[in-house]
């Protein structure tokens, strides 16, 4: 039997308008981006706030703090994401390996929130870097995609080494997210190598395009074949 609490799903929304509309979808993370600012643009401080305002409280959340590449940037603006009530902060490595470790205390600023790496499929990361986030007190990774033009998270990584990655993350006790252009036709495959979540942006949008603003058709198309597929495991 396929255990129901596997493999959530993560919306990024980038409006007061969004988060209306997710808010009472079910979603079981809602995540704060703004998709014209580049691969992980920030929203705002205080649009997150507003956001929040119409979010139930026991919704968990997310954020990412921008395409930064200098590391005392990176850690002054996850402390000033760490103010407000969100659950989990994002932080692309977009730096170079050899910089990981300048990130070691970064837990420090932010002790009441989660702590994700992101890293892109499209710079091919290796596994060994699983163990080296683990080092630093990151508390999970997400494998997404840098460059959102040229295919997706599956036209850089194999199944198998995507799989590799997700046991890996879990056996270092992290959890383990895959996004980057995911879309409706990703889901059967993904969800059987047991992430803990697989985050949507474009494929809920007008016209597959990350920019645009969320179309509930496509929404609750994501979302029927995300619950349908795990009904069919759960029978």
């Amino acid at each position: 039997m396929y255990h129901l609490s596997q493999t959530k799903i993560l919306t990024s929304i980038k409006s007061l308008k969004e988060a209306m509309l997710v808010s009472n979808k079910g979603i079981d993370i809602i995540d704060f981006k703004n998709p014209e600012l580049g691969t992980l643009g920030a929203l705002p401080i205080d649009k997150i706030k507003s956001c929040l305002k119409v979010i139930p409280s026991e919704q968990l959340t997310s954020a990412t703090i921008g395409d930064i590449y200098d590391i005392e940037e990176i850690k002054k603006k996850t402390f000033f994401l760490s103010k407000i009530e969100i659950d989990f902060i994002k932080i692309g490595f977009f730096f170079d390996e050899k910089k990981f470790k300048n990130l070691f205390n970064i837990k420090k600023i932010v002790k009441n929130k989660k702590i994700i790496a992101i890293l892109f499929a499209d710079k091919k990361p290796k596994l060994n870097l699983i163990k080296e986030i683990k080092k630093i007190n990151f508390d999970g990774v997400l494998i997404d995609t840098q460059d959102k033009e040229n295919g997706n998270l599956r036209d850089y990584l194999t199944n198998s080494e995507i799989k590799d990655f997700v046991k890996f993350s879990k056996k270092e006790n992290l959890t383990i997210g895959l996004a980057g252009s995911l879309t409706i036709n990703d889901i059967e495959p993904l969800r059987k190598l047991h992430p803990d979540y697989l985050g949507f942006r474009g494929a809920l949008c007008n016209s597959n395009e990350r920019k645009d603003d969320i179309c509930e058709i496509s929404l609750n198309r994501v979302l029927s074949k995300f619950r349908s597929f795990v009904f069919q495991k759960a029978i």
